[in-house]
């Protein structure tokens, strides 16, 4: 059984976070000793060198500031618990149990709660014969809809309940976390979107005769996710993977990328290869992991004779699906140097031809019904703000461990 809140003995004290010029009032609102603690937290926020240093930092500030016992970060998506800290040992599974039973007699529209709890006899015996769980006499819970965690303070003095002046505290400090946190994110989206340009640009320069074709894939696919109903992330999603999609084809030689006549069955094994090689590159940009489905299921077939996996059907990924049917366009509507490019009427036929063979029926339709805004040929100049705003989707949605983690791209072997 979690520890038990006292619904009638909770006090709330809530309002937005502050603005820059907020902050500064509210640090002179501070008295002397938690404004050293705020201090503190400046030079170790400014020191930190990762994520979950930041959010550390933070919570060893707030457990101190306030004169908590102890302390802990309790995420939002995983509902994990970290950065533990304090003069009372806590285990996670306490601090997990007490968090959710903390947050569901909490409003959610408010940024710091304040929560007296019962007090608890610790001498007491369940009938299982375990010792009974601890019991804070106060809590403090602090939170944002901008971060993916809250701040959670316990006191178990009997003396001690936490007031205005202790969640004035947690909110400044809590406020440093989320510019830190939106600095960083801003970092790493110019970033992204840097690598983003520098790896199409990459693609055109392995085969000038194909140009371009990966920003319409990428522009095609997002149009049909968006008639599919797909969500704003998804679509981005997708934008971005047929951005990528064909980063593979740098590891395949150069005289069977270009070769004008057909491939024997050893050339085309190593055409073949090229989803995988995709998929290897972009498992080396953490922050892209979610793409990796669809940008090595790109050449899968809806009846399992594709490559490279032989999936069929709902087994390959939804977008993985999406980009077959706009890789598969652009690809007919290009002219190659063996062929021109295909006619509207030529690619409908050989899209109706392919339903249920070749390509998801559900998808064709959407394609059936978008054709007017795809014909003529969807020829853009630069990637534009649509690769901004899905990256921005991805960023803003990584984990806390994911933040910073974006290691160097490795070669495809």
């Amino acid at each position: 059984m979690g520890p038990a809140i006292d619904e009638d003995h909770m006090a709330i004290f809530g309002s937005s976070v502050p603005s820059k010029d907020g902050l500064d009032l509210l640090l002179l609102g501070l008295p002397r000793d938690p404004l050293a603690t705020v201090e503190g937290l400046i030079q170790s926020l400014a020191s930190a060198s990762g994520n979950q240093q930041s959010i550390q930092a933070t919570v060893q500030a707030v457990c101190e500031g306030v004169g908590a016992d102890a302390a802990f970060w309790f995420s939002r998506s995983t509902e994990k618990v970290s950065a533990m800290t304090g003069s009372r040992t806590l285990t996670p599974a306490w601090c997990g149990r007490f968090a959710r039973a903390a947050l569901a007699h909490s409003p959610t529209d408010r940024e710091v709660v304040l929560l007296t709890t019962p007090a608890a006899n610790s001498a007491q015996e369940p009938a299982n014969g375990t010792a009974a769980e601890p019991q804070p006499h106060a809590a403090l819970l602090c939170r944002n809809d901008q971060t993916s965690g809250y701040i959670v303070a316990v006191t178990f003095r009997t003396d001690k309940k936490f007031d205005e002046a202790d969640a004035k505290i947690a909110r400044v400090a809590y406020k440093m976390l989320l510019t830190q946190r939106s600095q960083i994110q801003n970092g790493v989206k110019q970033l992204l979107l840097g690598l983003v340009h520098s790896l199409t640009a990459v693609i055109d320069a392995k085969d000038p005769y194909t140009a371009g074709h990966s920003e319409r894939v990428a522009r095609i696919a997002a149009l049909l996710a968006k008639k599919l109903g797909l969500s704003p992330a998804l679509q981005g999603d997708v934008f971005l993977a047929g951005l990528i999609h064909d980063l593979g084809k740098i590891g395949v030689r150069d005289e069977v990328l270009h070769k004008p006549g057909k491939l024997t069955a050893e050339e085309y094994e190593e055409i073949k290869q090229h989803p995988v090689l995709s998929d290897r590159i972009v498992a080396s940009i953490k922050p892209f992991d979610r793409l990796r489905p669809a940008v090595r299921g790109h050449h899968e077939r809806y009846d399992g004779t594709g490559y490279p996996d032989r999936l069929a059907g709902e087994a390959i990924p939804l977008l993985a699906r999406v980009l077959a049917v706009a890789d598969s366009c652009d690809a007919m509507m290009s002219p190659r140097r063996y062929r021109p490019g295909l006619s509207p009427i030529q690619i409908d036929l050989v899209f109706t031809r392919e339903v249920g063979r070749q390509f998801d029926p559900d998808i064709v339709a959407a394609f059936m019904a978008v054709r007017a805004q795809i014909y003529p040929p969807i020829y853009q100049q630069g990637i534009g703000e649509s690769a901004y705003h899905a990256i921005d989707h991805i960023v803003n949605n990584l984990t806390d461990g994911s933040m910073m983690k974006l290691p160097a791209m490795k070669d495809a072997e």
